[in-house]
Parts: structure tokens; C-alpha cells; sequence
């Protein structure tokens, strides 16, 4: 029979915990809507803010490991309200920062720190917390309450950003926080300590070391993979310096860290001593690639959506709230589709498990093929919205059972283990999500403006040339308001040419947009591809 206080926890500390989802989610919506208004205040770039945004969920995810190090030793629930405090600490200071390297500290660094046992704690206490229906009943909240917020985020962040300003955008979340923080005491005192040291030198090589690779995979847009596009500086020095762009000198320092990491864990072993990661759901095969499944369709849907909220305020002059608006029925489907499946329809009961997470990916797929098929020259919001619709029918049916088939062949003492990599790592897909089909939209967008103005100028430009102004335009782009970009092409382009210059850069944008939605379909097929690894029912345990 269940204790007096889990029966409280259960009909009142869901709240808690489900208060705590909808914030991080709200904060992570939030930037891209406000993202202009940054741009416009601070003078800075699209894709400076877009790294910052990439940034706090690189730290989330490579934190988790020590995250949950910290959590054996302390206790869940303590180091959950130490993140609480220092999460609130981060954006308030992210609200009132005077400039964006003091953005990058506070919100990338300090918040993105806090919210790794914010994103896990939740998960990890509906699984030891619950069980059974009561279990389905409860992941059903969270994942509602994750979309609440990524719809919050959206409309009444930009429309507080275009109202007020941006900073009052982060207002919401933090009575959020306060009321969190008010409810506290309803949470089940999870500490369950180990009697043995914290590995403080395995945390520091895997967050350095997955940060570096991460960090490196997400400036490759900005930077160049190999060739540097432009130099990177930290307090006026070049790194590297030498004619190398920064992308693989980060990921080598990573790969060679990691590689530290392994020696260190491997030693740690042999010496029966306290390991970072000795949870044994990364040596199942199952969980892993469930998890990158997860991770895989994390990567389409925010990559999708970041880039509608790039490519439509240009498309059809919207502001930051009528885009949260035209891209809204995506997030509303989603509620509804999963809402619909496990309380009223139960589609489990009637067809396997495995193949309704195949039919997800398959409507999801279907979706992202309809906006590219809708994008023409003359498209309204509203054509957006089949798509839109099926996109969301197909992740709500998909994120109903992808978890629940990845703990498959996880044992109840390893699931609070494996909420603590499995929710960091698709934050990891989030920002993979915006550096991936983020930068190819502003790439191809900037390729083929310039190549329609070479076309129109009757002229031709050796590859290296060429190159370099793809590379400057895209800088420009980022960098530059709408004004501050006609202006500077006016002034380097002949007047019959800037005359045009608008149905060129709409044409180009358009197909810098279906570009990145081709790439989102590929991604579809790997997801398909390691759904078929999944096990077609869940764990009865």
C-alpha cells in the first residue's frame, strides 16, 4: 500500500514537477521568438544569439552526467533546489544583461549549468514515484505541460518582446519559478546518498570534452568545418593560430579529452572507486539507440520550427507573435494527439506499440513534405497548416511510446539513471536541431542571392570568389537589421540591380527554406531506420 506522503505527491506535487517542465521549456521557446529584438538592441548577429540558444543546451546535456554524480551523493531532491535557485539566479541576470558577452555567461553558462537535474529530476521522480497507469498518466502531464511551454514561450514571449521589450519576455518564467519554489515541500525527499566521494575529475573531463565536440559541431555554420570562413578571437588572441578554423581544433581537443575520460573511468574500475557513468543502460544496445531515435526527431521538429520562425517574419512580414501564431497548430497538435492516444483512443490497446512509432515518423515525414510542396511564390499562413497539422499528429504518436519502448530493457533501479542522460541528450538534439538546419537555411539562402545577382549583373566569379562573398553575405544577414542590409547592398550594388534585389532575396530565402526541409526529410529516414531497432512492446516491470 502506498505511504501517506507518496499519496500526497501524487495528487499534489505533480504540480511541482510539472511547473518546473513548463519553465525550461518556456525559456528555450522563448529565444527564438524574441531573437530579433536581441539583434536590434545589442547590434549583434542572428546566428550570435542562435549560438548562445545552442550553447545553453550543449551545457545541459554535457553537465548530466556530473549532474547525476551530484545527485547520489547529496541526494535528487536537494541538488534539484540548488539548480532551482541558481536556474532563477541565471535569468534574472539574462533579463538584465547589459551586453551579450554577459548573455552568453548568465544563460548559457549559469542557467544552462542549473537546468541539467531541472530537465532529469521530473522524469526521474515519475518513474520512481509512480507506477502503472498512474505512471502513463503522469508522462502524459509532462509532456503536455513541455508543449504548454513551448507555446507560452512563443506567443506571450513575443508578444511581450514587441510590447514591452524583450527582457520582459523571462518575467513569466520566473513567478513561474517562485511558485515552484512555493511548492518545494511537496516533493518526496528523494536522498539517497552514496557513501562514496564524488568523481569531481570524471565530471570535469566529460563536460569539457563533450562540450569542446559539441561546441565545435554547432560553430562548423559559422566558422567552417575545415577552412576558417572567419578568424575566432577570445580577448583579441586568434585560436588556432594557424590557417585552421576552430571547428576541428575543438572537436580534436574534445575527442582527445573524452579519450582522458575513458582512461580515467577504465582506472576508476579497476580500483573499485566511485565512476561518473556507471549506469549500465549505455552498454544496452536497446536504450542507446532508442534514445538516438528520440534524439533524431528532436533534431527535425526544432530545426523545422527554429527556421520557420527565420524564414516567414521575411516571407510574409509577420512580427515575432503573428509567427508564434502561424506556427502554433504544430505544438496544439501535438497536446492533442498525445492526450487523445493514452487517455481516450489508447491506440496501444488495438496495434503494437512499435509500429504506431512507425506511423509517427511516417505522418511526421508527410508533414514536413507538404510545407516544402506549399512554399510557393504567392503562399499564406494558412497553406502552412495542413502540414503543420499532420507534423503534429505524427510527434504526438511518436513521443507517446519512443520513451517507454527505450526503457524496454531497463530495470526499475536504472530508470532514474537513465532520465538523467536520456532527457540532457535530447536537449543535445535541440541545439544540433538549430545548428544543423539553421545554418543550411542561411547558407543556401546567401548562395543563391548571390548567384541571382551575378545572373542579373551578366557576370562570373572564380569559386574562391565566390565563396567569399557567399560567406560575407551570410555574415551580413546575421549581423545586419532589414534596413541596415538594403542600405549596405545599395551602397555596393548598381541601382537597377537593388531594384530587384527583393524578389531575388525571397526566391532565395524560399529555396534556402525547402533545402532545409529536404534536409529534415533525410532525417526522417535515419529515424525510421533506428525505430526499427526498438522493441514492440514495453517493459511490463
Amino acid at each position: 500500500m502506498a505511504s501517506s506522503s507518496t499519496i500526497q505527491f501524487q495528487t499534489k506535487g505533480l504540480w511541482t514537477i510539472s511547473l518546473t517542465v513548463f519553465m525550461v521549456s518556456y525559456n528555450v521557446s522563448v529565444m527564438p521568438a524574441i531573437m530579433p529584438a536581441i539583434v536590434s538592441d545589442f547590434g549583434a548577429s542572428m546566428g550570435y544569439i542562435q549560438s548562445i540558444l545552442v550553447l545553453f543546451s550543449l551545457v545541459t546535456a554535457a553537465f548530466a552526467p556530473t549532474a547525476e554524480n551530484l545527485c547520489r551523493f547529496y541526494g535528487r531532491t536537494p541538488v534539484f533546489l540548488t539548480g532551482l535557485i541558481c536556474y532563477g539566479l541565471g535569468i534574472s541576470l539574462t533579463a538584465l544583461s547589459p551586453s551579450l558577452p554577459m548573455m552568453t555567461l548568465t544563460f548559457s553558462l549559469l542557467a544552462g549549468l542549473a537546468a541539467s537535474p531541472l530537465v532529469s529530476t521530473p522524469w526521474t521522480i515519475v518513474d520512481l514515484v509512480y507506477d502503472g497507469k498512474s505512471e502513463e498518466q503522469a508522462m502524459v502531464i509532462l509532456i503536455v505541460t513541455s508543449a504548454l511551454g513551448a507555446i507560452s514561450g512563443a506567443l506571450l514571449g513575443g508578444y511581450l518582446a514587441s510590447q514591452l521589450g524583450w527582457r520582459w519576455a523571462f518575467a513569466p518564467s520566473l513567478l513561474v519559478l517562485i511558485l515552484v519554489w512555493r511548492l518545494q515541500r511537496l516533493l518526496p525527499q528523494l536522498v539517497i546518498r552514496s557513501q562514496q566521494s564524488i568523481d569531481w575529475v570524471g565530471g570535469l573531463l566529460s563536460l569539457l570534452g563533450l562540450g569542446s565536440i559539441l561546441s565545435g559541431i554547432s560553430l562548423a555554420g559559422d566558422f567552417g568545418w575545415w577552412q576558417p570562413k572567419r578568424l575566432f578571437t577570445i580577448a583579441g588572441y586568434v585560436l588556432p593560430p594557424f590557417r585552421l578554423s576552430i571547428v576541428p581544433t575543438l572537436i580534436a581537443a574534445g575527442l582527445i579529452l573524452m579519450g582522458l575520460f575513458l582512461f580515467w573511468q577504465r582506472r576508476q574500475a579497476t580500483r573499485f572507486q566511485i565512476s561518473l557513468w556507471r549506469a549500465g543502460l549505455l552498454r544496452k544496445r536497446g536504450f542507446v539507440l532508442g534514445m538516438f531515435t528520440a534524439m533524431i526527431h528532436t533534431i527535425i521538429t526544432t530545426g523545422v520550427q527554429f527556421n520557420l520562425f527565420q524564414y516567414l517574419p521575411t516571407a510574409l512580414s509577420l512580427n515575432p507573435f503573428q509567427t508564434a501564431l502561424a506556427v502554433i497548430p504544430y505544438n496544439l497538435t501535438v497536446i492533442i494527439t498525445v492526450v487523445s492516444n493514452l487517455k481516450y483512443l489508447k491506440l496501444s490497446d488495438r496495434i503494437c506499440p512499435k509500429y504506431i512509432v512507425f506511423s509517427g515518423i511516417i505522418f511526421l515525414a508527410s508533414g514536413i513534405g507538404m510545407l516544402y510542396l506549399n512554399l510557393n511564390f504567392q503562399f499564406t499562413s494558412l497553406q502552412l497548416l495542413p502540414g503543420l497539422i499532420a507534423m503534429g499528429v505524427g510527434s504526438g504518436l511518436f513521443l507517446s511510446y519512443v520513451s517507454r519502448l527505450t526503457y524496454a530493457t531497463a530495470a526499475p533501479h536504472e530508470k532514474p539513471e537513465g532520465s538523467g542522460i536520456y532527457n540532457p541528450v535530447q536537449n543535445l538534439g535541440s541545439s544540433l536541431g538549430r545548428a544543423i538546419l539553421g545554418t543550411t537555411l542561411i547558407f543556401f539562402t546567401s548562395r543563391d542571392i548571390v548567384d541571382g545577382i551575378l545572373q542579373k549583373l551578366g557576370r562570373t566569379l572564380t569559386p574562391i570568389d565566390r565563396n567569399r562573398a557567399i560567406m560575407e553575405l551570410q555574415e551580413m544577414i546575421q549581423t545586419l537589421s532589414k534596413p541596415e542590409l538594403r542600405e549596405t547592398l545599395s551602397e555596393k550594388l548598381p541601382s537597377s540591380v537593388v531594384e530587384i534585389i527583393r524578389p531575388i532575396g525571397l526566391e532565395a530565402a524560399r529555396s534556402g527554406m525547402q533545402t532545409s526541409l529536404l534536409i529534415a526529410l533525410l532525417f526522417t529516414g535515419f529515424c525510421f531506420l533506428l525505430a526499427t531497432t526498438l522493441p514492440k512492446y514495453p517493459s511490463r516491470s
